[in-house]
């Protein structure tokens, strides 16, 4: 393949909406770039950043931080003077501003080189000045076109509709979120991930992806319904126990078994902790947790936002209505109490 470039454009909110939560804010900053930094060099994917922040100051500006610095060259904030004392928020000419700076770039329309947008804001656009919600929208949905460029919002709850009507944002590009310290741990936490999805993503071939949250949060049942096919009667599904914390999985799956022959791929593990490379070759099981019915089917893969060609990572975050169980094709992978593991001979 080719020599893979990205440009990722970070926009943070520096209103003073955000005092609150500064500290956490930097925090997450400084997560955020720590994981694009490690996932650039491990993927060999050159990356180049640029940093606006949104809304500074009386009355309230936009002002690069960083332009079109390589990654490795970011730095941390320090977390106590991160400031956020921004009359309004200008949102969505940050996003412009960014839009413009990239396009300006001399190779931005070579076929190796991707564009990633990334919002952070807890509000909405109250004062931009050169960019309306139109034109915005009218400009994203162009460039989304193209297949090479990417854009993603972290909002509060409630927001996504107005973005996805007026932005022309897919659903999955879209993350709300509660604004509270807790709130952001669990956003940075679910964006690393999405980060790390998206440079596996194009290591294999990818030059954009409409679901960069990898979740179920938003899937209803009737979704999975449509997707998957039921495999309730094709499975049984078995709780670790306490004295079985740490077994291997076959183990555990002969012990239920009762004499009969372990099939060796059948037994599936349920996602409890971060997974660190999760080959495209493994099949997904999605639980509903109210019912119990038990679904499978490659679509597992799309409804999870995940690529089928090339590993990925993943953590255990807010899957909705439902638990996730991913193929084990080793006998030896340990088990722990409180968990579940799945069986299904038929998959196999």
């Amino acid at each position: 393949m080719s020599h893979i470039k990205n440009y990722i454009g970070i926009s943070r909110d520096r209103s003073a909406s955000m005092t609150h939560i500064r500290q956490a804010a930097a925090r997450d900053y400084n997560s955020n770039i720590s994981s694009i930094k490690e996932e650039a060099i491990a993927q060999n994917q050159d990356t180049i950043v640029s940093v606006i922040d949104c809304g500074i100051g009386r009355p309230a500006i936009n002002k690069f931080d960083v332009q079109l610095a390589s990654v490795t060259a970011l730095k941390p904030v320090d977390e106590h003077y991160y400031d956020t004392n921004g009359s309004s928020t200008p949102l969505f000419d940050s996003v412009g501003e960014l839009i413009e700076q990239f396009k300006r770039v001399p190779d931005a329309n070579q076929e190796t080189v991707s564009f990633l947008v990334m919002v952070i804001t807890d509000g909405e656009d109250n004062s931009s000045r050169r960019w309306s919600g139109p034109a915005l929208g009218q400009e994203i949905r162009r460039l989304q076109a193209t297949d090479r460029w990417t854009f993603v919002f972290r909002v509060p709850r409630g927001y996504k509709a107005r973005l996805t009507r007026e932005l022309g944002l897919p659903d999955g590009n879209i993350l709300e979120w509660d604004q509270t310290t807790k709130g952001v741990e669990v956003a940075s936490a679910a964006t690393n991930t999405a980060m790390r999805n998206f440079y596996s993503a194009r290591s294999s071939g990818a030059k954009s992806t409409t679901s960069f949250y990898t979740n179920l949060n938003d899937v209803s049942v009737k979704d999975v319904k449509a997707a998957l096919t039921d495999i309730s009667q094709q499975v049984s599904i078995w709780k670790v126990l306490e004295k079985e914390d740490g077994d291997q999985i076959k183990d555990v799956c002969e012990r239920r078994l009762g004499g009969r022959a372990y099939t060796k791929g059948a037994a599936y593990y349920e996602l409890t902790k971060p997974e660190r490379r999760v080959q495209d070759y493994k099949k997904i099981v999605i639980r509903d947790k109210k019912s119990g019915a038990i679904y499978g089917g490659a679509a597992a893969r799309d409804l999870l936002g995940l690529p089928h060609v090339g590993d990925v990572r993943l953590v255990p975050g807010d899957h909705g209505k439902f638990d996730i169980f991913v193929q084990s094709t080793s006998t030896n992978r340990k088990l722990f109490e409180g968990s579940s593991v799945l069986y299904w001979p038929a998959s196999v």
